[in-house]
This record gives C-alpha cells, structure tokens and sequence, in this order.
C-alpha cells in the first residue's frame, strides 16, 4: 500500500468517524420531550389544571401587549386520556388580538416564557407567519402561539386531570 492510498482511507476513515459524532451530538442536542401526555404519571385536580393554564396565557398575553379577547372561554371542557387510557377532562382556552407587531419578536417572546416553564418549543412552517408550539412541563398539556398579520390567537390545553368531560360540562350548564 503507497503513501497516497494511506493517506486517502486514513482521511476517509476520519471523515467518517466526525460524520459519526456530530450525528450523535446532534440527535442528543434535538432531545425533545417524548412523553405522551397520557404516560405522564403526574397527577393534577380540576382547579389545578385550570389556573396553570389561565396563569401561562395570562404571562404570555401580558408579554406581547395589546387587548386580547376569548375566544374559548377556559371553563370549556373536553376529554383526554390519562394514564393506563382511563378517560379524563381538560380545559381548552383560546384569546385572540387583532392588529400586529413585530410578529418574530412576539414568537420569540412566547418561546421564551414557555422554555423557562421547562416547555419544548417548536416552530411550525406556516406561510402566513410564527406559529410555535410548546409541550411538556408541569403547567398545560399544549400551549400555541399563531402571529398572523392583523390576528394573533393563543390555545391552551390543560393537563388532563381525572373526570368526566360531559359530567362537568352538564354541572356547568346546571350552575
């Protein structure tokens, strides 16, 4: 074997062990919360659920400004799975703002308070601007943020919490 045959296996032996741990590097950087919403084994109660979700709009709504109206009111509620699939309840809460600012900033705004909040924050590609998405931690199951020309709207849902949706929503409409 020459010098130059040396040189070229040693070289592509080495670019191919970098390949091998940047790929590796890069999968531990991208580690996002896997855990279904289901699995987690974290118990939360009805008044529970819905505060921390009211408190998590509230702090994003405060941080981008402007007068936000509901769209869902947070007494809305809908079923979800719990652990071991046993039926269970959420509250869904949706607001909404006309008019607009500086939607990247926003977006960036919001990512910030649900990362401090131990969320995962994605972008979603949407054409018509932002619009993230934030899962996992201890306060909603998802949170969205959607800064659309001339329309932001946020939806929360919270955790699931053991009950029975339809229950709740006939002891609502009886109050």
């Amino acid at each position: 074997m020459n010098a130059r045959n040396l040189a070229c296996r040693t070289f592509a032996a080495t670019a191919a062990l970098l390949t091998l741990v940047v790929g590796v590097a890069g999968c531990a950087v991208q580690q996002r919360d896997t855990t279904r919403p289901s699995e987690r084994t974290q118990s939360v109660d009805a008044d529970t659920a819905k505060r921390t979700m009211i408190d998590i709009v509230d702090q994003t709504t405060a941080a981008l400004g402007g007068e936000w109206e509901t769209r869902t009111s947070p007494d809305y509620v809908e079923s979800c799975q719990l652990s071991g699939d046993e039926e269970g309840a959420r509250w869904v809460y949706r607001v909404a703002r006309s008019g607009s600012g500086d939607k990247d900033a926003d977006a960036a705004a919001a990512s910030d308070i649900w990362t401090s909040a131990g969320m995962t924050v994605d972008r979603l590609a949407d054409t018509k601007g932002p619009a993230l998405v934030a899962r996992g931690g201890d306060r909603v199951e998802t949170i969205r943020l959607f800064a659309f020309p001339d329309n932001y709207s946020i939806q929360a849902l919270s955790m699931c919490f053991a009950g029975d949706a339809d229950e709740i929503e006939e002891r609502q409409a009886e109050e």
